[in-house]
């Protein structure tokens, strides 16, 4: 993966024109020992499995790709607003 920097002029040029996504990927780590993911409609986490030392393990979400888009849709109207 290539690390560049999107000036602004680079944004609205690709918005104005084709481009029909941005894709946005990082490596995280925790500020403290305790995660706090978030829970949905009973107290239940968003899980899936991810494959891990070779084995299928059930793992929690802390966050998701349409609630990422969500969050860059805001700032971009923010922008903009």
């Amino acid at each position: 993966m290539t690390n560049t920097t999107l000036s602004y002029d680079e944004l609205k040029k690709a918005v104005s024109g084709s481009a029909a996504a941005f894709r946005l990927a990082l490596k995280l780590e925790p500020v403290s020992p305790k995660v706090f993911p978030p829970t949905y409609e009973g107290g239940k986490y968003a899980t899936e499995e991810r494959i891990i030392g070779g084995q299928k393990l059930p793992c929690v979400l802390l966050d998701s790709m349409p609630s990422q888009a969500n969050r860059m849709e805001l700032a971009l109207q923010d922008a903009f607003g």
